[in-house]
């Protein structure tokens, strides 16, 4: 008999490729939606439930027979604190709520963000899981607030947090507007010299699939990306030629220019009813002068996974 998981954000980027790993691996995969679903899923090993993240008790009846729970439901976009602190921060608290009142439930996964964690000042000295948290933006706060309320789970309920940091793909919404501006031929460099790290969207849900399999998971937080780590400009070169495009202009932008374009998105987005893909939270994160490094290596010396190359992983999202 299949055993059922509940997926949160399982109709996202993210979410829909774990959903088809976890039906590989042979589970009944739950995915919560706030709505209620217009059509039935196809597969018969998929059931959609609608959910309040903001009441526990239907939190509490989407749960129930399930053994395992991968929560991804986020904010990564929003007009100002309260909208993160709703998303990230509430309704993990309100999925923990519910998962202690769930019985045998077995397991809790956390996406949480190397946002939770911050960023390094030392180009050769990316964030480990052992250094104490420092976030920057209100996303990366309230994330954050997330992983604490993880912590507080039942004692029989063995939890597990991933910090991915920028995640890209085939279909990815923030690497499509990216490529968007790739293909006009400019793109402004937010980063100056100013390292990234990155994890192919199919090597995390790989390691997601991973962390119930294996014994030293339970009760830890990991960092999974790519072991290498590139400056801005280099990703956005590698991005054009894999999308056969050449590489843009990439003029520098002063604060008070990203401030403003961020307040006409907000505007915008205000105006028409969908959330802004630029605001003042990652304006406040691009003017950082650090870098937006973590090391995997302890995921890697436990699991020995090999993750993709970001030449190859980009030729794969185009």
């Amino acid at each position: 008999m299949r055993k059922t998981v509940l997926v949160t954000g399982g109709n996202g980027f993210i979410g829909r490729r774990l959903t088809d790993a976890l039906l590989k691996e042979g589970y009944q995969v739950r995915i919560v939606s706030r709505s209620e679903p217009k059509h039935k899923p196809v597969n018969p090993h998929v059931q959609i439930v609608k959910a309040d993240y903001q009441n526990c008790a239907s939190l509490q009846r989407a749960m129930e027979g399930c053994s395992m729970v991968y929560h991804l439901a986020a904010a990564i976009f929003g007009y100002c604190y309260e909208d993160f602190a709703k998303a990230n921060a509430r309704a993990t608290q309100n999925m923990v709520h519910a998962a202690n009142l769930t019985p045998n439930l077995e397991r809790f996964v956390y996406v949480s963000s190397q946002a939770a964690a911050g960023y390094s000042t030392d180009p050769d000295k990316p964030l480990t899981e052992d250094m104490a948290p420092q976030p920057v933006s209100d996303y990366g706060i309230t994330k954050l607030a997330g992983e604490k309320a993880v912590q507080t789970l039942r004692p029989s309920i063995k939890w597990t947090i991933v910090r991915p940091p920028i995640v890209y793909g085939k279909n990815d919404s923030g690497v499509s507007k990216i490529a968007a501006w790739v293909k006009r031929g400019l793109m402004v460099n937010t980063s100056g010299k100013g390292l990234f790290s990155f994890v192919y969207v199919d090597d995390l849900v790989e390691a997601l699939t991973t962390v119930p399999k294996i014994q030293g998971t339970e009760g830890q937080i990991f960092f999974i990306c790519e072991e290498k780590n590139y400056p801005w400009p280099e990703f956005i070169e590698k991005m054009a030629k894999a999308m056969g495009v050449k590489k843009p202009i990439m003029p520098r932008a002063p604060l008070w220019a990203l401030k403003l374009a961020a307040a006409l998105y907000s505007l915008s987005a205000r105006i028409m009813g969908v959330q802004p893909a630029l605001n003042y939270d990652k304006v406040k994160e691009a003017s950082i002068r650090g870098h937006w490094i973590c090391s995997s290596e302890k995921w890697r010396s436990l699991t020995k996974q090999v993750f993709t190359p970001l030449d190859e992983g980009l030729k794969n999202s185009f």
